[in-house]
């Protein structure tokens, strides 16, 4: 018997090697594919922290830009009534000076109708003028032909005169 406890205890520290050996390949496959996953999940983690930080950085930069627009828009904002209160006196000049065109436009017209007036005034009196001149040119020649009539009747008479004295 005790040589069947030795084979049995021989049997059963045998089996339990072969367990211990059987565990040993089990849990080395565990431990391989736990590593594996342990390390796909460290990259992930990695690359989700690098992903983070950019995406921190990009929020940054738009946190950094969004108050450049702010204070961008606050100094439009104080352009934009300078802006609105200049075109409001801007269109208070032109409505001013659309006035003072108007009436500039009234005095043209007023203007222009006497110039029109004083035109046809004018062109009748250079008629006139040269009607007269046309008068006075046919008097200078009735003149003339009095004279060198005076002039022959002196003659004649001079010479009747003549004939008288001889």
């Amino acid at each position: 018997m005790e040589r069947n406890v030795s084979f049995s205890l021989l049997g059963l520290i045998l089996l339990l090697a072969a367990g211990i050996a059987a565990v040993s390949v089990y849990y080395q496959c565990t431990y391989s594919d736990l590593h594996a996953k342990y390390e796909l999940s460290n990259e992930t983690l990695y690359k989700t922290m690098s992903d983070y930080q950019e995406k921190e950085r990009i929020l940054d930069d738009v946190l950094q830009n969004l108050s450049i627009s702010e204070e961008r828009e606050g100094v439009l904002g104080e352009k934009y009534e300078e802006v609105e209160t200049e075109k409001e006196g801007l269109q208070t000049d032109l409505a001013q000076a659309n006035e003072a065109l108007v009436s500039l436009h009234k005095k043209h017209d007023k203007l222009q109708r006497d110039y029109d007036s004083l035109n046809k005034k004018y062109g009748a009196l250079q008629m006139e003028k040269r009607v007269l001149e046309d008068e006075v040119d046919d008097l200078e020649n009735k003149v003339d032909d009095l004279r060198d009539d005076v002039k022959r009747l002196n003659k004649r008479i001079d010479e009747l005169e003549a004939q008288l004295s001889e």
